[in-house]
């Protein structure tokens, strides 16, 4: 497996009003290019936002995309006009959206709500004949498991319970204690982003620390070595999708 030395991406953390609401939000991705301009697949869109105080944002509508969100601290909540009800998720917890030929809804985060939230662009034309659809994912559904030195938490593909459109689609957490060294495969021509959500780690020879990126490139192949213990989120897909990613048009 080749582990060709990665690329440590710029932080994009800022302290957003957001309808009179502030949040740190660090936008690794947004509107289908990574941090450093680089084309980023079909991921079009990656944000790791902090609530500082209560947020709720008002009925809006979504299409064509598919929205993950991971529950990483705190509390959330959601609405929308399929099922017409609200829905509380919590720390651990998991949500995608495929929102399909169209839906409303609402969300809200209670004060030191801590969030990733990703796009994907599962081939927009396709998407928009499909029905729309959510599914809510409690933590308890997620199971660590040892791979060498860590622990390996599938999401999207492997064992992971959340079922995504987007061709190819990797999701998976992995956890390392002080001193622990590993090598993961992501596959042959993707495009990779690991997110150091806590801690210290060299990942294909780039030292990261907390809210760092890094991106492999066309790398087959992850060896991260752990400093200090690390929480680590990889994120992979196909570099080019059998489809024309949205953000190319």
């Amino acid at each position: 497996m080749e582990t060709t030395r990665a690329t440590l991406l710029p932080r994009q953390d800022r302290a957003k009003p957001a309808l009179g609401v502030n949040a740190l939000s660090n936008r690794v991705v947004a509107g289908g290019h990574a941090a450093d301009g680089q084309p980023s697949a079909a991921l079009f869109f990656w944000s790791h936002t902090r609530f500082l105080s209560d947020f709720t944002f008002g009925l809006h509508p979504h299409e064509g995309f598919e929205i993950i969100s991971f529950i990483l601290e705190g509390r959330t909540r959601h609405f929308d006009t399929k099922t017409d009800r609200w829905l509380d998720l919590r720390g651990g917890d998991a949500q995608i959206i495929r929102s399909g030929s169209g839906l409303w809804h609402r969300e809200g985060a209670t004060k030191g709500a801590r969030v990733f939230q990703m796009w994907f662009d599962p081939g927009f034309d396709t998407a928009l004949r499909i029905e729309p659809s959510y599914t809510d994912h409690p933590a308890a559904q997620f199971t660590a498991r040892p791979s060498g030195d860590v622990l390996v938490t599938d999401q999207v593909g492997g064992d992971g319970p959340i079922r995504a459109l987007t061709e190819g689609l990797s999701i998976r957490r992995v956890a390392l204690v002080q001193g622990a060294r590993a090598q993961l495969d992501v596959g042959a021509h993707r495009f990779t982003l690991v997110y150091v959500l806590d801690g210290e780690a060299t990942v294909n020879g780039t030292r990261a620390t907390t809210d760092d990126t890094v991106s492999l490139g066309g790398a087959s192949a992850m060896t991260v070595k752990a400093a200090d213990s690390a929480d680590l989120f990889l994120v992979s897909l196909p570099g080019q999708p059998a489809y024309q990613p949205v953000r190319g048009r």
